[in-house]
């Protein structure tokens, strides 16, 4: 086992920008997990085709909760990354919490750290990631200049150590000209959104459809991150899922510690409760107050915690942890090219949620 300092050295490269100055908690091994793999990513491939066959409803949803305009860079392509949540109930059986379509971070980064853990480089998830780009176009990385910025520019510098022609900056520094957009000189051929699009103005959205441009991972894949619409999918790994409405409320009521409560719209761990945790008078409030507010009722996985040994404050520590079990696959023009790393995130909370206290680890895959 390397010491922290090792591991931090070698980790430094994945982090161009900080040097690692985000010191994120990461276990000292691998984890093996005794599951069907490939059954496991064919079962949620098989998810994410009724998915998008649900486009239509996908588009009313994000013409919702974002704006109109939004919707007219959907291309109805579906080519990008999903990360699949997931968890192990009681039986250890691999069960679909929710579909991360917006923006899965730190993809390329994931490979450094992996490398790093396994002793021998991996380049899983960049080796997938090539396939979505062909070396004749001319690639324009689109990122944000605000947050946590070193995982655009390890996305750039990988790219182009392939010899991929690519650029990488803001909106700003694109130029529109003649239903084309421009860096400096060079027509741009694909935009990659290393950026939220549901950001975009009115204005800028505009923009880049009139550009003839092709994207990347298509805005029309984030229109899948609506919870609501798992309870339309029919699949082993999808767990009990309601609309929370007068039809519903009291089969939740009487099954009162099976179900979590969350939002359909909402990221992260926000306005998430899990049952047990509440009184019998806070969960018939909860239910009351939220019907009819783009609020389900899941099923609940007992999860139970396990102890693992993590980098963290300069030192190896020991911890006990709650965890689930997220593939990231990729997906060009609505067709699976195949499953990259598989994240395990570990945290001190029962929502298992990088905005909680956490960690991360890795599934072997070698």
């Amino acid at each position: 086992m390397k010491t922290y300092n090792q591991f931090r050295e070698e980790l430094k490269s994945a982090y161009p920008i900080t040097h690692w100055e985000l010191k994120l908690p990461i276990a000292t091994n691998l984890e093996d997990f005794d599951v069907d793999f490939d059954k496991v990513v064919k079962n949620l491939d098989n998810i994410m085709q009724q998915l998008f066959a649900k486009k239509d409803q996908a588009k009313e949803i994000s013409r919702s909760a974002f704006a109109k305009w939004f919707t007219d860079l959907f291309t109805w392509e579906f080519t990008w990354i999903v990360r699949f949540d997931t968890m192990f109930n009681q039986n250890w059986e691999l069960k679909l919490v929710e579909v991360n379509t917006k923006r899965p971070d730190w993809l390329l980064m994931h490979d450094n750290t992996y490398s790093t853990l396994l002793d021998r480089q991996n380049n899983r998830n960049l080796d997938l990631f090539l396939q979505l780009f062909d070396k004749n176009d001319y690639i324009f990385i689109m990122y944000e200049n605000a947050g946590f910025i070193d995982s655009h520019f390890l996305e750039y510098e990988k790219v182009k150590s392939r010899w991929y022609k690519v650029w990488i900056w803001t909106f700003e520094d694109i130029i529109f000209k003649d239903w084309f957009a421009y860096y400096k000189d060079n027509k741009i051929d694909v935009l990659r959104f290393s950026v939220s699009p549901w950001r975009l103005d009115e204005n800028q959205i505009f923009l880049l459809k009139s550009a003839k441009l092709k994207y990347i991972n298509t805005p029309d894949v984030a229109s899948m991150w609506d919870k609501s619409l798992l309870q339309w999918v029919e699949n082993e790994m999808i767990m009990k899922t309601y609309a929370l409405d007068e039809s519903t409320k009291d089969v939740i009521i009487q099954n009162k510690n099976d179900y979590v409560i969350k939002p359909t719209n909402k990221d992260e761990w926000n306005w998430v409760y899990i049952w047990l945790d509440l009184s019998q008078k806070k969960r018939e409030e909860l239910i009351n107050e939220n019907l009819w507010r783009q609020y389900l009722a899941q099923e609940y996985i007992q999860v139970s915690p396990k102890k693992t040994q993590i980098y963290l404050d300069w030192d190896i520590v020991q911890s006990e942890v709650y965890y689930d079990f997220c593939p990231h696959i990729y997906y060009k023009e609505r067709k699976m090219i195949w499953c990259g790393q598989v994240l395990v995130r570990y945290s001190a909370n029962r929502i298992v949620n990088v905005l909680k206290w956490w960690w991360i680890w890795y599934y072997r895959q070698d």
